[in-house]
């Protein structure tokens, strides 16, 4: 009888019937194993005997919130290890299901991040709109037209998370810089997340950069925390932030300005023309203000 093998391992959030989000991790192989299960310094690590790797050992990117990465390692012939780097604490449940391939799925709960959203009011401003149409790619893609997508796929993270969440446009329609900040002094806003592109005139630049309030030194914290995880989930280059204005009324709530790409950068025009890069951006924002909201928290 052939060893058993790991063909493959995989990640996703599930929603459960009581409405609960979890951090699934999917194992699949040929056939069944012994495995043991056990936590070290706060990781989930599961040890597999009887089986092998038939795919590249190494670290699996997840970066969902709660699953940063996954590594698989070959300990023996026929012994295996798999560490789950959880960011944060999370109760653990298991099953097998399936026979080819067979499934060892690892449901990690996500009840420490809708702790750290919990009764957040968070706006979400779509840049322009309407005759203002901002940037232009050199193929026409429109900069008013990319961050909407990019705002609602956002919206939905924070709404999973249990924050409040307002959109200061969720059409195309031009809204003045007062009535964006207006919709943030209504709702009394904890976070103001601004989400553009960048444009510059040589189109061989490209990246990512989130400028910042300068009258908040919050407000730089969150734009690098944002910056960071954007980077990583798009895998550009980081340009950086630069101190913007804003009005008075806003100084007393973190704002930053997010230019997720360069959109008169060719490669990066053609990758906005995709719904998953909209949602690698919008898991990117979600990631950096998630690390911001649990800086927050007093140790």
């Amino acid at each position: 009888m052939k060893m058993p093998r790991i063909t493959n391992i995989w990640s996703r959030v599930r929603e459960n019937g009581a409405g609960k989000l979890s951090s699934q991790v999917i194992i699949e192989s040929t056939g069944r194993f012994t495995t043991v299960v056990r936590e070290e310094c706060g990781k989930i690590v599961l040890e597999g005997s009887g089986v092998g790797a038939n795919m590249p050992v190494g670290a699996v990117e997840v970066y969902d919130g709660l699953v940063a990465n996954i590594f698989l390692s070959q300990v023996a012939d026929d012994k295996i290890k798999i560490l789950i780097d959880n960011e944060h604490p999370a109760e653990v449940k298991y099953e097998i299901t399936g026979e080819l391939p067979v499934r060892f799925i690892v449901s990690l709960e996500r009840d420490s991040i809708r702790s750290l959203f919990k009764d957040k009011k968070i706006v979400i401003d779509p840049g322009h709109g309407g005759a203002d149409t901002g940037a232009c790619g050199p193929v026409n893609l429109l900069e008013k037209n990319v961050v909407l997508p990019i705002a609602r796929d956002l919206q939905e993270l924070f709404k999973q998370a249990g924050a409040q969440v307002f959109l200061t446009r969720q059409e195309d329609r031009m809204v003045t810089q007062r009535e964006r900040w207006e919709v943030a002094r209504r709702c009394e806003a904890d976070l103001f997340l601004s989400i553009h592109t960048h444009a510059d005139e040589d189109s061989k630049v490209g990246g990512v950069a989130v400028n910042y309030a300068g009258e908040s030194p919050i407000s730089a914290a969150l734009a690098l925390l944002v910056k960071e995880e954007l980077v990583r989930k798009l895998k550009l280059a980081d340009r950086g932030g630069k101190i913007i204005k804003t009005y008075n009324a806003m100084k007393t709530v973190p704002l930053v300005e997010i230019e997720v790409v360069t959109i008169t950068n060719w490669v990066e025009e053609g990758l906005l023309r995709s719904p998953t890069v909209h949602r690698k951006a919008a898991e990117g924002i979600f990631n950096g203000v998630k690390n911001f909201l649990a800086e927050q928290i007093p140790q």
